[in-house]
C-alpha cells in the first residue's frame, strides 16, 4: 500500500492490479444486464441514442454489486492512507462506452471543505486498452502552480460572489488555464491501459480525461467513484470561484452501510444527464419477486423526476 500512495502523490495517479476479484466484475457487469432487462420499461428513451450506459450516475444506489466495487476494493486502502480517514463513496459514475472527455481537473465540480478531500476512483470491469476508450492521464499535472481563480471569477462574473453553482463558461476557462499551464511545462498525456479488476486511483488535480472509442464490437464497462473521508460535504463551481464563501464544513446527506463501509445516502439515479429516476421505482437485480412488483408500483409517480441537462458533470 505504501508503494501505492508514493505513486499516487509523487504522479498524480496511480495503477492498483488486481484490486477487485475477477468474479466482482462478472457479478457487476451481469447484474447491470439483469438491470436493464428489468427495467426495460423506464429506459426506452435510452434506447434510441443509449442503448449503452454511458455516464450513468450512482447506478450502484440501484445495483449492490456496484457498490461492492468500492467496498471490497484493496484500491481503498490507498485512498485511507491518503486522507488520513475513513473512506466513503460519495457518487459514481457507471460507462459502457469510453467518455472520450476532454482533459479536464474534477476540482470545480468537486468542492471540498476542506479543500482537496476527494479521489477520483476507477474501476474495470473488463480489459481496456487503446481500442476501447482507456483513461488518459496527464502525469505530473497535480503539481502544476496554483491558478489565481478570484481573478478569474472577477473576470467571468464580475465577482467572485456572482459565481453560479454551474456553468459552462467558468468550467471552459479554467480547463483551457490549466492545458495551458501543461503545455507550457511540456506534460504530456497518457494512456492508461487495465486489466479487468485494475482500479486507477487520481488526485484531485489530476489532469485527466478519455482517448476516443474506436471499437463499436467492444464495450468499456467501468465505474467512476468519487470517494471522501466521511462527513466531508462537496460544493461545486460556486464554491470553487469564491474560496471564502461561508459554507458548512460538513456533510448534509446521511451515510448507509454496505460491507463494513459507509455510502452516501441519495435518492435518484441519473440517466446521462437527459433524466431521473427514484431509486424505489428501479426493480433491483437482486430483488425478490415481490419486491420486483412494489417497485413496479412505485414506477409510476416516479417515472421521471427531472428532465435536465447538464454538459459539465
Amino acid at each position: 500500500m505504501g508503494r501505492h500512495l508514493e505513486a499516487l502523490l509523487r504522479d498524480g495517479y496511480v495503477v492498483v492490479p488486481g484490486a477487485i476479484d475477477d468474479i466482482a466484475c462478472v457479478d457487476a457487469a451481469r447484474d447491470v444486464d439483469t438491470f436493464k432487462a428489468r427495467n426495460k420499461s423506464v429506459l426506452r428513451r435510452l434506447e434510441a441514442s443509449d442503448s449503452a450506459f454511458s455516464r450513468v450516475v450512482n447506478l450502484h444506489l440501484a445495483i449492490a454489486s456496484l457498490s461492492s466495487l468500492f467496498t471490497d476494493s484493496d484500491a481503498v486502502a490507498v485512498c485511507d492512507a491518503f486522507f488520513e480517514a475513513e473512506t466513503v463513496l460519495y457518487t459514481s459514475l457507471y460507462f459502457e462506452r469510453g467518455s472520450e472527455q476532454d482533459l479536464h481537473r474534477d476540482s470545480p465540480l468537486f468542492v471540498t471543505r476542506p479543500a482537496g478531500k476527494y479521489l477520483g476512483v476507477w474501476a474495470a470491469l473488463e480489459n481496456i486498452d487503446a481500442e476501447n476508450g482507456p483513461l488518459v492521464v496527464v502525469p505530473g499535472s497535480h503539481k502544476l502552480p496554483d491558478l489565481d481563480i478570484q481573478a478569474m471569477a472577477s473576470r467571468l462574473y464580475g465577482d467572485p460572489q456572482n459565481a453560479p453553482a454551474t456553468s459552462e463558461i467558468g468550467w471552459v476557462a479554467y480547463q483551457s488555464a490549466v492545458r495551458q499551464q501543461s503545455t507550457e511545462r511540456g506534460l504530456e498525456p497518457l494512456e492508461v491501459h487495465v486489466a479487468r479488476g485494475d482500479v486507477v486511483v487520481w488526485h484531485p488535480s489530476l489532469f485527466h480525461g478519455g482517448a476516443e472509442h474506436h471499437s463499436d464490437r467492444r464495450t468499456r464497462r467501468s465505474l467512476v467513484m468519487h470517494v471522501t473521508p466521511l462527513g466531508v460535504p462537496v460544493y461545486h463551481q460556486d464554491v470553487f470561484f469564491d474560496p471564502s464563501r461561508a459554507v458548512s464544513d460538513r456533510a448534509p446527506w446521511t451515510y448507509y452501510e454496505h460491507h463494513g463501509r459507509q455510502i452516501a445516502k441519495f435518492s435518484e439515479v441519473d440517466f446521462a444527464h437527459l433524466f431521473k429516476l427514484h431509486v424505489g421505482g428501479l426493480q433491483r437485480p437482486d430483488a425478490s419477486a415481490l419486491g420486483r412488483v412494489k417497485a413496479r408500483l412505485l414506477s409510476a409517480p416516479y417515472r421521471v423526476l427531472t428532465q435536465l441537462r447538464s454538459p459539465t458533470m
